[in-house]
């Protein structure tokens, strides 16, 4: 009897210990598997700020109402004051050559060549400070209506070729997402043509494919976070890149189609539990988007894009 209550005994120990290491592999793989689903998430909010801000630099808007400019003295001024400041330094140099004639000697000579090194170095320092303080710093405001209409494609091939130092390590979180495999590498391939596009300094087709990169966004999203605000959010700034890439072919209908597909996508924030919290700024957004359909209406690119501007900027602040 007492051999099978033994038996029994440990059994029960080994069931438990059993137990406590299923419970601990669980645990365990749930844990890494959220940090996974977090740090790819943290990827795709990188992709979508970087992705904003190349749709902003094609048309050169900007969320600041203000840049800040700087004006070189001109360089007239700077050569005007420099032949100045040689022709008192050879005065200067002509006095102590005479005045070194009656007394030459070597240590003399040392000392005034020291010394003439000490005058250069510290007219060459104040030349320096000269130039500084003859700078203008201007405060300049900006707006859709005022701003330049050429496109900064250095500065734009600049930030798409930074991106692809964080392209990879994100690609290789996103596959050990659920997120279908087939569907990352595509998001990977309409990266290099953006690439391409954008080298090519072509801007209906940079639009076009940046517009096709950016719907990968909210597929990934879904397979990333439960958040119900995060998901609805960058699918409704999808549908509004939609819009916003084929507005030089001005094809208004289409836009107009792709705008009421963002208000309905982004309604769907005012029959959840999100409202309660957002409450103002949720209605705020909406009424932007009714806002950028009337634009639509007119039929008016620059209009569209002050409405574009605010609206964006406000479902940035969400």
């Amino acid at each position: 009897m007492k051999k099978y209550a033994r038996i029994a005994y440990i059994f029960i120990i080994l069931l438990i210990l059993l137990s406590i290491f299923l419970v601990y592999k669980v645990s365990g793989k749930d844990e890494s598997q959220d940090k996974i689903q977090e740090k790819s998430l943290s990827s795709i909010k990188y992709f979508d700020n970087k992705f904003t801000d190349l749709f902003n630099e094609i048309n050169n808007i900007k969320f600041e109402n203000y840049t800040i400019s700087v004006t070189e003295p001109k360089e007239e001024e700077n050569t005007t004051e420099t032949n100045n400041e040689d022709t008192t330094g050879k005065k200067s140099e002509d006095s102590s050559a005479e005045d070194g004639n009656s007394k030459k000697d070597d240590s003399s000579q040392k000392s005034g060549d020291s010394k003439k090194d000490g005058s250069s170095s510290s007219s060459e320092k104040s030349n320096e400070n000269v130039q500084e303080n003859k700078k203008k710093y201007n405060i300049e405001e900006k707006g859709i209506l005022t701003r330049d209409t050429e496109v900064n494609w250095k500065q734009i091939k600049n930030e798409t070729e930074k991106m692809y130092t964080s392209l990879y390590p994100a690609i290789l979180d996103l596959y050990k997402t659920n997120i279908n495999k087939e569907e990352i590498t595509n998001f990977n391939r309409e990266f290099d043509k953006l690439t391409k596009a954008i080298n090519d300094e072509n801007k209906k087709d940079t639009l076009k494919e940046l517009s096709s990169l950016y719907g990968y966004l909210p597929k990934f999203v879904e397979e990333c976070t439960d958040d119900e605000k995060e998901k609805v959010v960058i699918k409704t700034k999808n549908d509004i890149f939609r819009a916003y890439s084929i507005l030089e072919e001005e094809d208004w209908e289409d836009i107009s189609d792709y705008a009421n597909d963002a208000l309905q996508e982004f309604s769907k924030l005012a029959e959840s539990s999100e409202i309660k919290k957002n409450k103002y700024n949720i209605n705020k957004a909406y009424i932007m988007l009714k806002e950028l359909q009337g634009a639509i209406e007119l039929k008016e690119k620059d209009i569209f894009l002050i409405k574009y501007k605010n609206l964006l900027e406000e479902l940035e602040n969400m």
